[in-house]
Order: C-alpha cells, then structure tokens, then sequence
C-alpha cells in the first residue's frame, strides 16, 4: 500500500479540492428535500485524504454529523490535527463494514483504487439510509498524456523489473461502466464529466501534482532515492513535449474527471 504525503497532496489543495465541492453541491441540492440546512445529516467521507473534502463537506452541510474514513494513517493523522470536527477512521475500504446507515456516503478520487468496485458500489448502496445520496467522483484521466508518460518510462527504463504488479493498479472506467453499475440497484442515477484545466507551475509542478496522487506506487518500488530521482526525470521529460510552456512559464493541465450520484429509493437495495 502506497504511504501518501499529506503536505504534497496539499500543496494542491485547492485544486484537488474544487472537484469535491461540485459534487458536494449537487448532493446538497439531492438532499434538500430531507434538511433545508444540512444539519442532521450522517456523511461518510469514503477515502477522506487529509480531511480537504470533509472541510468542503461541513462546509456544504454545516451541522452534520461527518465521519472521514482512509486507509493511509497519514493521512488519517493529518486530517485529525487539520479538518473539520468528525469521527476519523483509519480502513480499508474493500474491508470496513459500517453498523449504521448514512444519509449522504460521499467519495472524492478513491474508486480508481479499488478492484472489484461493483462490489463496493453494491455494499455502499445497501448502507445508505433510505432516500439517501451516494455521490462518487472518479479521475477520468487514463488516457492523458502525463499517465501515458508514466506508463512508458516505467516500461522502458532499467527500472521496469521494479514495477511488477502496477500495470493494473488503477483502474479506470468509462461514465457508462458506473451507470450500468448503479441502475439495477433501482435508485435514480445521473452521471457527468467536467474537465478541470488547472494552471501549474511549469513541468516541475506538474511532476509535483502527479508525485502527490498517481505516481506514488512507483516511486516506492524504487528505494535507491538517486533511481528514483532519474524515474521522476525521465516522466517528466517524457511529459513535457504535450503541455507546452506558457509564456509565463505556466502550463495547462487538463484533467477529467467522471461524477456519479444516486438516490436511493425507500425500502431499495441490491
């Protein structure tokens, strides 16, 4: 398991942040037939990170009752010294089995780690109280040029023994996988993309944005740091011809991003 760096992932904060608080919204907007303030309401932040998304949360439903649920104890230690007021627990998702229902379960950039997300999909559903929201964003960037970029230089480089085991680690799916995931759970689904086009400081930012998320499970197969330092190189001059400099020295990094909500039904599960 990937042991994450809370102070890289947030050095992009408010990026990594704005994809949340969309999809907060539009739950807001989903749940306003139970609450007119978000008070009440029992949330579950699925893959909390450091707490950024729960913040956005208590923010969107101010009086809710917010449980942030990670696997990285890391990242569990920073969202308890740095996020909002909220039961912290250090899980796996594929493994956790709540006792209790949630009106709101809310996932920001976690899916894409998780093999049998049909699963997990089906078990979320059945913990959602009844007339509950089950919102997910997913990165729906696999075929960018920086993922490709990683792809190439870890197949290529005399590093590529290391890397056994990663080529399926991310697992990326079409809108109309999660549609055809959640329809037959017999709730009312919609589905959506959004490309977000962040403005990054030149190549090394974007070497640094990547270093914080994706790039992670690679980098710590190589323990020799000057390997280490030669991998990040090669991605990045593998990268760099697709996101031009700007004359500022800024560059344009587009990235996708697939949203999910569902509303369950009373008396619905899988």
């Amino acid at each position: 398991m990937a042991i994450w760096d809370p102070d890289l992932y947030l050095k992009f904060g408010a990026e990594r942040s704005r994809p949340a608080l969309d999809l907060a919204q539009r739950a807001r907007i989903l749940l306003s037939a139970r609450t007119e303030t978000g008070a009440g309401l029992s949330i579950l932040d699925l893959g909390c990170g450091p707490g950024n998304s729960t913040a956005v949360l208590a923010g969107v439903f101010p009086g809710s009752s917010l449980t942030g649920l990670d696997s990285s104890g890391e990242m569990i230690a920073a969202a308890r010294s740095g996020g909002p007021a909220a039961s912290w627990i250090i899980a796996d998702a594929t493994d956790w089995r709540s006792d209790r229902s949630f009106d709101l379960i809310f996932s920001n950039a976690v899916l894409q780690w998780i093999a049998d997300q049909e699963t997990l999909l089906g078990r979320l559903w059945s913990t959602l109280a009844d007339g509950g929201v089950l919102a997910v964003q997913v990165p729906g960037n696999s075929l960018s040029p920086l993922h490709r970029a990683l792809r190439t230089t870890a197949a290529n480089g005399p590093w590529r023994n290391e890397f056994s085991g990663l080529d399926d680690l991310i697992r990326y799916h079409e809108p109309d996988f999660y549609h055809e995931v959640l329809a037959p759970f017999g709730g009312t689904v919609d589905v959506w993309e959004t490309t977000y086009w962040h403005v990054l400081a030149g190549h090394d930012g974007l070497i640094d944005w990547y270093r914080g998320t994706g790039m992670r499970p690679w980098l710590e197969k190589l323990a020799d740091p000057a390997e280490r330092a030669a991998f990040i190189s090669a991605v990045r001059e593998e990268a760099a011809p697709a996101y031009p400099l700007r004359a500022d020295g800024s560059v344009l990094f587009p990235f996708r991003r697939i949203f999910f909500t569902a509303v369950k039904s009373t008396g619905v599960n899988p």
